[in-house]
């Protein structure tokens, strides 16, 4: 199936979806048999943390990156002893009735698209954030998993936290009063990408199926890995890469579903380079009774970002310098 009819089959697939109530699928002997697309930083985490568990199988690893293939499934092994099959077209794991789900950690322009086909093909699926590359995708996620009865979840881990539970039940008391205004911070030091020439894809690499649903073009390094979070075909820039963490933890707490508006203003005022989104970036959203406003600069030196190993522990961060911090 070459590109062409393959994006006009699943566009029409998208198209046609209806809504059902949606269930979750059991493994064989409770032994849950999974599938990754995405095999770069977060895919491999996410997998070999799957693999050790013992009622987990992860059966295949699929990137259009054979060469990040390779290594997550090396690593998967080390941990769980059993190597997954490596994959190129993450197609050939929906074929498998034996897989039970997918985890896909994709660039967000693939989300969409690869959780409806494998929830059709009868997979429960398990997305990184963001949802999707809009609104309007992420609707037809949720219509694709009631239509064909499976499960779908989001990977907002802060909503495991015990910290964040603790603050919501806090925030939520009448110790605490009502909210009216809350400020949300996503600014730190961020390096260029650079300028750089369109070329030849790597040995290893289906440039093709990368780019998946977004337009062909010409093979480029920041067209690619990581680099791609700077353009809008692909995602959203760092609000959607590193701020939807701390806006989804903000409207957790203020408990409220949709804002009556949303402004926002910004651009590129620091960086000289190939990138299209903000790396300065403030936007307002206005709730019944909150305003929510979220302030973005990826060119602060003196902001950190809170380090998973700090996460873990019971103290609080330098405030005035936290640059991932909740208000």
């Amino acid at each position: 199936m070459n590109r062409r009819t393959f994006l006009q089959g699943t566009a029409l697939a998208t198209a046609a979806l209806g809504a059902n109530i949606s269930a979750k699928a059991q493994g064989a002997n409770n032994r849950v048999i999974l599938g990754f697309m995405g095999a770069g930083g977060r895919g491999s985490f996410l997998a070999q943390e799957f693999a050790k568990r013992d009622d987990v199988e992860i059966r295949y690893i699929a990137d259009p990156d054979m060469r990040r293939v390779e290594a997550s499934a090396a690593g998967v092994e080390k941990e769980s002893g059993a190597r997954p099959k490596a994959l190129q077209d993450f197609r050939h794991m929906l074929d498998d009735k034996e897989v039970d789900g997918v985890v896909m950690a994709t660039p967000d322009h693939w989300h969409s698209l690869g959780a409806i086909l494998a929830c059709q093909a009868g997979k429960d699926v398990y997305v990184e954030k963001p949802t999707s590359h809009s609104i309007w995708e992420s609707r037809k996620m949720i219509e694709a998993a009631r239509k064909y009865k499976r499960v779908m979840q989001v990977g907002a881990q802060n909503r495991s936290a015990e910290y964040c539970r603790k603050a919501f039940e806090y925030i939520r008391s009448q110790d605490f009063g009502d909210v009216h205004f809350v400020r949300v911070l996503n600014s730190k030091l961020r390096p260029t990408i650079g300028k750089r020439p369109d070329g030849t894809p790597p040995e290893g690499v289906d440039y093709d199926m990368w780019l998946g649903p977004a337009p062909m073009r010409a093979f480029n390094e920041n067209h690619f890995h990581y680099a791609w979070h700077w353009f809008w075909v692909y995602s959203g820039g760092d609000i959607i890469n590193d701020g939807v963490h701390q806006m989804d933890i903000a409207r957790w707490m203020i408990d409220k579903a949709y804002p009556k508006s949303v402004t926002a203003a910004g651009g590129i005022h620091y960086y000289d380079d190939d990138q299209e989104t903000p790396d300065t970036q403030v936007v307002n959203w206005d709730f019944d009774g909150v305003t929510m406003a979220f302030e973005q600069s990826l060119w602060s030196p003196y902001m950190k970002k809170s380090t998973m190993e700090f996460r873990d522990r019971d103290e609080l961060p330098n405030w005035p310098f936290n640059g991932t911090r909740i208000e």
